[in-house]
C-alpha cells in the first residue's frame, strides 16, 4: 500500500507565503501559472509535465525538530513540495512531502495515478534538490545543464523580492538612462515603470531604450536581460548578506558550550571553527570577484561608452550563475540557519557536541571539509 503524504500543517496560510516569501526560497508555480498560463511557451515547455505538480509550492524547508531524522541524509534543510487543496484560497492549506523522506517516490506516484510516467518530473525534482536555494537563475542554469528546456516565464524573481529590490535597482537604471541623453527619462514615474518592466519575467517595451544603447536585437537582448537581472538580483542579495556576516563570524568564533567538556572535542572544535571562517572569507572573495567583473562592465558601458562590452559580458554570464549562486545560497543558509538557532544576537547555552556539529555542518555546506 502506498504511503500518504502528509498535510502540511506548518504551511497552512499559503496565501502569506505567496506574498512575503523570498524568490530563493520558495518556487510559486502556482502564481506562475495564474500570471503565464496562456503564454505559448508555458504550455511549451513546463517546469512539470503534470499539471497539479506544475500548480504547486516547492520551499527550501529548515526542518524542525519533529522532522530531524525523516531524510537519509542529515540535514538542516529539505526540499518541500506543497499541493494546495484549492487554487483559489490558499489559506485553506494543503498536501506535501520533503524529498528524500521515505516514500517520496510513492506520493508522487500516488499524485500521478497508474497511467502517467513521473520519470521526467522526478528528474526535475531532484535537480532542485541539490540545490542550496531556488533563486530563478540558479534554477534556470542547473536544469539546463541536464537538457531540461524550460520557459522563461518560469524563471521570476518574487514579487516581494521586486518590492526590496526597487530601490537598489533603481540606481542603476537611472544610471543606464542617463547614458541615453534623453530628456523623457526624467519621468521618475516612467522610470519605475521601466524598473518593473525590467525585473519581469518578459521584457517590456518601457525598456526598449536600454536595447537600443545596447545595439541588440530583440532575442539577443531578451537573454541579456535576463542575465542582467541575475547579477543585479546577485548584487542585491550580497548588500543584504553582507551586514549579518560580520556578528555570525564573530559568535561563531566566541560562543562557548556549556556542561561537561571533552578537551579533544574541544580541540577539533576550535580548528573547524577557524575554517569555517576562513571558508568564509574565501567564498565572499569568490562572490566579489565575480560581483566585480560585471561592475567594471558596466561601468565600460556607462563611463566609457563601450555598450558592445557590456553586451559581451552579460551574453557569457549565465554560465557563472551556478557557481555564483550556490555560493550565496550556501552562504544565506549557514547565517539564517545560525540566526534561527541562536536569535538574540548573542548565542544561547549549547552544548559542545551540539556546537561541534553545528560547525561542522556549515563548513560541509560552504564546500569544506566532508
Amino acid at each position: 500500500m502506498r504511503r500518504k503524504a502528509n498535510v502540511d500543517r506548518s504551511m497552512r496560510d499559503l496565501g502569506r507565503v505567496e506574498k512575503t516569501a523570498s524568490t530563493s526560497r520558495v518556487l510559486n508555480l502556482l502564481s506562475i501559472a495564474n500570471t503565464s498560463r496562456n503564454e505559448p511557451g508555458y504550455r511549451e515547455h513546463p517546469f512539470f509535465s503534470f499539471e497539479r505538480l506544475n500548480e504547486s509550492l516547492i520551499v527550501k524547508h529548515r526542518l524542525r525538530s519533529d522532522e530531524v531524522g525523516v531524510l537519509a541524509n542529515e540535514r538542516s534543510t529539505g526540499t518541500k513540495v506543497i499541493l494546495p487543496f484549492e487554487r483559489t484560497d490558499l489559506r485553506i492549506g494543503g498536501r506535501s512531502f520533503l524529498l528524500g523522506q521515505k516514500g517520496w517516490r510513492d506520493a508522487v506516484e500516488d499524485i500521478y495515478g497508474a497511467y502517467r510516467n513521473p520519470d521526467r518530473d522526478i528528474l526535475v525534482l531532484l535537480a532542485l534538490d541539490e540545490l542550496p536555494s531556488l533563486d530563478p537563475f540558479l534554477v534556470r542554469e542547473q536544469l539546463k545543464r541536464r537538457g531540461l528546456n524550460i520557459a522563461r516565464c518560469y524563471f521570476t524573481i518574487s514579487e516581494a523580492d521586486i518590492a526590496r529590490m526597487q530601490s537598489f535597482v533603481g540606481r542603476q537604471v537611472e544610471i543606464l538612462l542617463d547614458v541615453t541623453r534623453r530628456n523623457r527619462f526624467d519621468d521618475s514615474s516612467w522610470s519605475n515603470r521601466m524598473i518593473r518592466s525590467l525585473l519581469a519575467p518578459t521584457p517590456g517595451d518601457s525598456i526598449h531604450p536600454i536595447r537600443l544603447a545596447l545595439r541588440l536585437d530583440p532575442q539577443d537582448f531578451e537573454e541579456g536581460v535576463f542575465a542582467w537581472k541575475g547579477f543585479l538580483y546577485y548584487q542585491w542579495v550580497l548588500s543584504e548578506l553582507r551586514p549579518q556576516l560580520v556578528p555570525f563570524l564573530r559568535e561563531i568564533l566566541t560562543t562557548r558550550a556549556y556542561g561537561f567538556r571533552d578537551r579533544g572535542l574541544s580541540d577539533l572544535l576550535d580548528q573547524s571553527r577557524r575554517r569555517l571562517v576562513n571558508r568564509v572569507k574565501s567564498v565572499m572573495e569568490q562572490v566579489n570577484g565575480a560581483i566585480r567583473g560585471y561592475e567594471a562592465a558596466f561601468s565600460d558601458l556607462t563611463r566609457n561608452g563601450k555598450p558592445m562590452a557590456f553586451a559581451n559580458f552579460l551574453q557569457h554570464t549565465p554560465d557563472m550563475f551556478v557557481s555564483i549562486g550556490e555560493k550565496l545560497g550556501a552562504l544565506s543558509h549557514v547565517t539564517t540557519y545560525w540566526r534561527f538557532r541562536f536569535p538574540d544576537g548573542v548565542a544561547e547555552l549549547v552544548q559542545q557536541e551540539e556546537l561541534f556539529e553545528i560547525v561542522r555542518d556549515f563548513e560541509y555546506t560552504l564546500g569544506g571539509e566532508d
